[in-house]
C-alpha cells in the first residue's frame, strides 16, 4: 500500500510538472509573438554601421511591403584589401514579424561594428531579445516537461507493482515425504488421520 501511495504522489507531481511546462511554453511563445521589431532594433536604415558583440547572433528584417527575394543586403567588414561578408540570406516566413519580413541573419566573432548596405530599409535585431521577451521561459519549460514525463512513467510502474493482491488465492504446498505429525490441516492445526495404520474390524 505504501508503494501505491508513493505512486499516486509521484503521479500528481508529474502531472503538475507537465501542466506547468505547457503553461510556461505558451506564455513564452505569446511573448515572442508580441515583440515589436522596430522598437527593439539596434539598426534601422539602408546604409551605415551596426554595433555587435562577440558570439552575437542577429536577425535582419525588411518592411513587409517587400518580399524577401526583393532585398539585397550586405553586412561586412573591410580588412585592407579584403572584404569579409557576414550576412546569410534566408527566406523563412515562419520568422516574419508583424509588419516585417525576415530576410536573413548573421553572426559576429568580435566586439566592434560591421558595415551595412541594403537596397531597402532594413531593421537588425539582436536575437537575445527573443530570450529576454519569452524565449527563456519557453526553454525552461522543456526540462519541466521531461521530468514530468519521466515521473509519469515511474508512477505508473509503481502503481502496477504495488497493486493489492490480498484477494488472490493462496496456494499451500505440502511435502508428502514429511512426517505425519508435521502435516497439519491448513488453517486448523489438527493432525490428519491416517487409516492405513489401523486394523479393520469385521
Amino acid at each position: 500500500m505504501a508503494k501505491r501511495s508513493n505512486g499516486y504522489l509521484i503521479l500528481g507531481c508529474s502531472i503538475g510538472s507537465i501542466a506547468l511546462s505547457i503553461a510556461m511554453f505558451l506564455v513564452g511563445i505569446i511573448q515572442i509573438a508580441e515583440i515589436d521589431v522596430q522598437e527593439n532594433a539596434i539598426f534601422s536604415g539602408n546604409s551605415g554601421s551596426v554595433e555587435v558583440e562577440n558570439y552575437g547572433s542577429y536577425s535582419v528584417f525588411v518592411n513587409s511591403d517587400y518580399d524577401c527575394d526583393d532585398v539585397q543586403v550586405s553586412v561586412y567588414i573591410e580588412d585592407g584589401m579584403n572584404t569579409w561578408e557576414y550576412f546569410y540570406g534566408e527566406c523563412d516566413s515562419y520568422l516574419n514579424e508583424d509588419g516585417w519580413t525576415y530576410v536573413g541573419y548573421f553572426y559576429s566573432d568580435f566586439d566592434g561594428s560591421l558595415n551595412v548596405d541594403a537596397d531597402r530599409q532594413v531593421l537588425i535585431i539582436d536575437d537575445m531579445t527573443y530570450a529576454d521577451e519569452g524565449g527563456l521561459a519557453a526553454l525552461i519549460s522543456l526540462p519541466f516537461c521531461c521530468c514530468g514525463l519521466i515521473g509519469l512513467g515511474v508512477a505508473i510502474m509503481m502503481l502496477v507493482k504495488g497493486k493489492d493482491n490480498s484477494n488472490s488465492p493462496k496456494i499451500f504446498v505440502i511435502d508428502s515425504a514429511a512426517p505425519a505429525n508435521q502435516l497439519n490441516e491448513a488453517g486448523t492445526g489438527e493432525e490428519p488421520v491416517w487409516w492405513g495404520d489401523e486394523e479393520i474390524e469385521d
